[in-house]
């Protein structure tokens, strides 16, 4: 087989990621991280694009996925990429493939003029850090630990929750008795308390006592399931802390009309985020 003529033509990496996991939580086979722990990130294909355009595909997260395989090959199964990594294989794409600047759009608070501001996407990369998952929660004679869940999951979470959410809102549309309508109610909100329960069991990495480590999944959803309110809320609130830890901070603006000192969250909706170039 002949070499192409037009592979000199072909992408090239544009930039370089560390991760800020530095490769933790992957399950074998799902990253091959080169030596000096820096990803190369090339930018989009045509192809790329035009899956970001599926809103089904964007819907289910297998747009997303296919993308991070195209542009960072060393993941070689996102689905199974620790979610403390998304936003910075997100940005390094957005970066790898339109450049470092993003327009957004904000209303001040103030006067409310709409504002359009240059963002610096290599500022929010560099900022990105990574929780401490190994700190440990202690609860008695109890030590909890816990771990980033998986892109995966947390796709699948979410689509539980909109479809859940959904039904709720149609529920009064629906021609149906009322009894009927109370009771898809409550089985609604029943499922979404579930999905809280199981998003913290995922969460989890091991809980040991008595000094042996307890790592069935099994044994730790019933354990999220059965054990005292207060214990829940403990760990509840020691995982927002911790994811905490990863989020972007908000970014500090000026409004051009009113001279408004204010800040805004910097979100990435993988549905706009990939939509043009600044």
């Amino acid at each position: 087989m002949t070499d192409n003529p037009l592979s000199k033509y072909f992408r090239q990496p544009a930039i370089y990621l560390r991760l800020p996991s530095g490769g933790q939580f992957y399950p074998p086979g799902a990253l091959e991280m080169p030596v000096n722990g820096e990803l190369p990130v090339y930018p989009m294909t045509a192809m790329d694009e035009i899956s970001y355009r599926t809103s089904d595909a964007l819907f289910n997260g297998s747009s997303v996925v296919n993308v991070i395989h195209s542009c960072v090959p060393d993941i070689k199964d996102a689905w199974q990429m620790p979610v403390i990594d998304l936003d910075a294989v997100l940005l390094s794409m957005r970066i790898a493939s339109y450049g470092h600047e993003m327009d957004i759009e904000t209303k001040c608070p103030s006067c409310s003029e709409e504002n359009v501001f240059a963002m610096d996407l290599r500022i929010v990369s560099d900022q990105l850090t990574s929780a401490d998952y190994s700190q440990k929660l202690s609860i008695g004679d109890l030590e909890v630990y816990f771990r980033p869940i998986t892109y995966q999951q947390q796709n699948q979470n979410t689509i539980n929750r909109f479809e859940d959410q959904k039904m709720i809102e149609m529920l009064p549309s629906l021609e149906i008795d009322d009894q009927e309508k109370m009771n898809m109610i409550n089985a609604s909100f029943a499922k979404l308390g579930q999905l809280t329960m199981d998003s913290l069991a995922q969460s989890i990495d091991q809980i040991i006592v008595d000094g042996n480590p307890v790592t069935d999944q099994t044994h730790i959803v019933d354990f999220v399931k059965q054990c005292d309110r207060k214990i829940f809320n403990a760990m509840t609130e020691h995982l927002v802390a911790l994811r905490k830890q990863s989020e972007i901070a908000p970014v500090n603006l000026k409004c051009s009309s009113c001279g408004h000192d204010y800040s805004a969250p910097f979100t990435m909706d993988v549905s706009n985020f990939f939509a043009s170039s600044s």
